[in-house]
């Protein structure tokens, strides 16, 4: 007997042809190779630059900052002798502007008692003038505000207490009324205290005593100069003019 074998794979196209792949890939070509090797020490070159560009710039700023560090050290006694002249030159300042101060608060007696002396009417007599410290209104003498910044100023204000004889009562109030005119004194505390006719025993005149007290103000000298002038006070005002001319007092 016969059997018949039939493989019916070789009958299909795609298994009785014999599938061959080719390569193009040449494995002798190192050209990738070449630019990738390149890249990179282009790179690494890069790096290598800057660094040393960075140490070099480095390298200038020492050498600059121990330059400057030089020359600090050499200017230090210069700075030290600059800073001297201008303590020295502060204090200078303090006590000029202090000595103005002083100026600034003085007014002379000779002027006041010059001022006060023009105002007394001719049938008003002066027989006596006192002085004494007055203390600010609610304020004892000598006892400084509480919590009062420190103001330069030479003494308390002076009170005067003033003595005199007049033939009338209308004199006596004339010449209240002329010295609340007064450029150096206080118009609120310039006030009539008494006033009493009285008649001499010896004389048999009658004339009205009276007293009164008043203040000389706070007005500095350096707004009084035209009277200060006119009162026989001339030097006192050129020295103030002198300081202003300075700069040490405002015009």
């Amino acid at each position: 007997m016969y059997s018949i074998d039939i493989n019916l794979l070789n009958d299909r196209p795609e298994y009785g042809q014999q599938v061959v792949t080719s390569s193009n890939y040449d494995s002798d070509d190192k050209t990738p190779l070449f630019i990738g090797l390149g890249v990179g020490a282009a790179a690494l070159g890069l790096v290598l630059i800057s660094f040393g560009v960075m140490s070099f710039l480095n390298q200038q700023l020492t050498a600059e900052e121990e330059n400057l560090d030089d020359e600090l050290a050499q200017l230090a006694p210069q700075l030290a002798q600059v800073d001297k002249l201008e303590a020295q030159e502060q204090q200078v300042k303090a006590e000029t502007k202090a000595l103005a101060t002083i100026f600034n608060q003085i007014k002379p007696w000779s002027s006041t008692l010059q001022d006060i002396r023009d105002r007394v009417p001719p049938t008003l007599q002066i027989t006596k003038i006192q002085q004494k410290a007055a203390a600010p209104s609610g304020q004892k003498a000598g006892q400084p505000k509480p919590n009062a910044a420190p103001v330069a100023t030479l003494s308390a204000p002076t009170q005067l207490t003033i003595t005199g004889n007049a033939i009338s009562f209308n004199d006596v109030n004339d010449f209240v009324l002329t010295l609340r005119k007064s450029p150096f004194l206080t118009i609120s505390q310039t006030q009539l205290m008494s006033s009493e006719r009285k008649t001499n025993n010896e004389t048999k005149v009658s004339l009205v005593e009276h007293q009164l007290e008043t203040t000389i103000n706070d007005v500095p000298a350096s707004e009084l100069l035209q009277i200060l002038n006119a009162k026989g006070a001339s030097g006192l005002a050129a020295r103030i003019g002198v300081l202003k001319q300075k700069g040490v007092m405002n015009p």
